[in-house]
């Protein structure tokens, strides 16, 4: 490993610039386990660590002061990385899901995480919706984010795609929306998660093929990383067969 010492070395600064904003081409990464998943997945750029690690890819020896200049944290992990992902490839499974305007970090991580965890490989975040290389939402993702198909594009784009490759789209709403009790989802579809405090803009609402709700008591929302946890899992392993949820 090469070691540098220097919080103004070029290879420093040029990932420093990257902690607040990362793009499609390099992102930062914090903590052992979000490095092994980008290496393990491929997309491990290079890193900076306090000791050697096993893997192949460049790899800087460095004090924790360099650490804690590239961290978000306020105690970091002894390791940092540089990573990339290929963004707006082509739908490659049979479920979507898409992302109307979520706006907070820790929310769209962990939708990714549960995306993973219950087959919606191909997630499409509508503008609007907070960026996939926020740190929060990557670290909140648990590394999902390098196993999943990321796409960004805009409302009309999202929706014209979707009914060409012939996703029926599923919305979620309060109003005018049948629920998720008995619901049968097809084999193929897009499911539509909406803004935490607006919901799904009514442009889209008027153009899914049906709308779902969860039935609850003693208040009336979810938080939308649980309602999009509770609706993924029930399409994954439920879908139709629990009348009683």
């Amino acid at each position: 490993m090469e070691k540098i010492t220097s919080k103004d070395n070029k290879k420093v600064k040029e990932a420093a610039k990257l902690l607040s904003k990362g793009t499609a081409d390099s992102f930062l990464i914090e903590g052992h386990h979000l490095v092994e998943m980008a290496a393990q997945s491929g997309k491990l750029l290079y890193y900076f660590a306090t000791a050697e690690q096993p893997y192949s890819v460049p790899g800087y020896l460095v004090g924790e002061d360099i650490i804690k200049k590239l961290s978000s944290s306020v105690h970091p992990e002894p390791i940092v990385g540089v990573a990339k992902l290929s963004i707006n490839r082509p739908l490659q499974g049979k479920r979507v899901l898409l992302l109307d305007r979520i706006q907070d970090p820790g929310n769209l991580g962990t939708l990714l995480r549960s995306a993973l965890s219950f087959g919606f490989y191909d997630v499409i975040a509508l503008e609007g919706t907070c960026s996939y290389f926020n740190p929060k939402a990557i670290q909140s993702s648990q590394g999902a984010i390098f196993s999943l198909n990321l796409l960004r594009l805009s409302e009309a784009d999202a929706l014209a795609l979707l009914k060409e490759r012939g996703y029926p789209l599923f919305g979620t709403s309060l109003d005018r929306a049948s629920p998720l009790e008995g619901f049968v989802f097809p084999d193929k579809f897009a499911l539509g998660l909406g803004n935490e405090g607006k919901g799904m803009a009514k442009s889209i609402l008027e153009q899914t093929d049906t709308n779902i709700k969860i039935s609850m008591a003693g208040i009336d929302s979810l938080n939308v990383g649980v309602a999009g946890g509770i609706l993924m899992h029930y399409a994954a392993y439920l879908n139709g067969k629990d009348k009683n949820l």
